[in-house]
C-alpha cells in the first residue's frame, strides 16, 4: 500500500505537481503554435490536444473552456515580451530583444500582433495590454523628455507606431533585411525620445475688414 502511494506520488522521479506543470508548459506551447500559424489557425481544443500529443481531460484539468486557454496564451506572450523589454538599456537593447522575440520565433509575434486582429476572444486583450507597454516605454525614455505628458503622448505614439512595422513585417508584406529592420526601429525610438514640448499654437481669428462705403 505504502509503495503504491509512492507511486502515485511520484513517477520516475517527477512528483504528480511537476507533472502537471509540464503538461500545462506543453498545452501553452502548443497554443502558441496553433495561435500563432499563418494563415489564420483554427484553435480548437481537440486541435491543442493533438498539438500537446495528450488528451482532453488534461486540457480541462488546466482551463475551463477554449477561450479562457486562447486568453492565457496570449497573457503568457505578452509577459514574455514585456520582460524581454524590460531588462534593456537602451534603444537598440529593447528592439533587439523584442525582433529576437517577435520576429526569430515569429509564432510569438503574431500571437501578440497578429492574433488580437482575428481572434474574437482577443478582441479586448490587445487594448487591455497597450497601456503596460506605453508605461514601461515611457519609464524608458530620455530623461531630456521631463514632461510627463508629453512623455506618455511620445510613448503611446511609438507604441503605435512600432506595432504597425512589426504586424507589416511579419506578415512580409514589409520586405527588408533583419538589421535595416532593427535600425529602422531604433531610429524611430531614438527620434521619439528626443522630442521636445511641442509649441502651444494659439488660433486667432481675423476680424472682418469693414466695408468701404460705396
Amino acid at each position: 500500500m505504502a509503495n503504491g502511494q509512492a507511486q502515485r506520488r511520484s513517477w520516475a522521479g517527477v512528483s504528480p505537481a511537476e507533472r502537471a506543470d509540464e503538461r500545462r508548459r506543453e498545452l501553452m506551447a502548443a497554443g502558441v503554435r496553433l495561435l500563432g500559424l499563418s494563415p489564420r489557425p483554427a484553435v480548437t481544443v481537440r486541435a491543442v490536444c493533438r498539438s500537446a500529443g495528450m488528451t482532453e481531460r488534461y486540457f480541462y484539468e488546466n482551463f475551463s473552456d477554449r477561450d479562457t486557454f486562447v486568453r492565457a496564451v496570449y497573457d503568457h506572450v505578452g509577459f514574455r515580451a514585456i520582460e524581454a523589454l524590460s531588462g534593456a538599456r537602451s534603444a537598440y537593447e529593447g528592439v533587439d530583444a523584442f525582433v529576437r522575440l517577435m520576429v526569430d520565433e515569429p509564432t510569438m509575434g503574431r500571437v501578440l500582433l497578429i492574433a488580437p486582429t482575428f481572434e474574437p476572444t482577443l478582441s479586448e486583450s490587445g487594448y487591455d495590454w497597450l497601456p503596460r507597454f506605453v508605461a514601461l516605454l515611457q519609464g524608458k525614455l530620455s530623461t531630456d523628455l521631463t514632461d510627463e505628458v508629453q512623455q506618455q503622448l511620445v510613448a503611446t505614439s511609438l507604441v503605435g507606431a512600432l506595432t504597425s512595422l512589426f504586424r507589416a513585417y511579419l506578415n512580409e508584406d514589409l520586405r527588408v533585411e533583419r538589421q535595416r529592420f532593427v535600425d529602422y526601429c531604433v531610429q524611430i525610438m531614438l527620434q521619439g525620445a528626443t522630442s521636445t514640448t511641442p509649441t502651444t499654437v494659439t488660433s486667432t481669428r481675423t476680424s472682418p475688414s469693414p466695408q468701404q462705403p460705396s
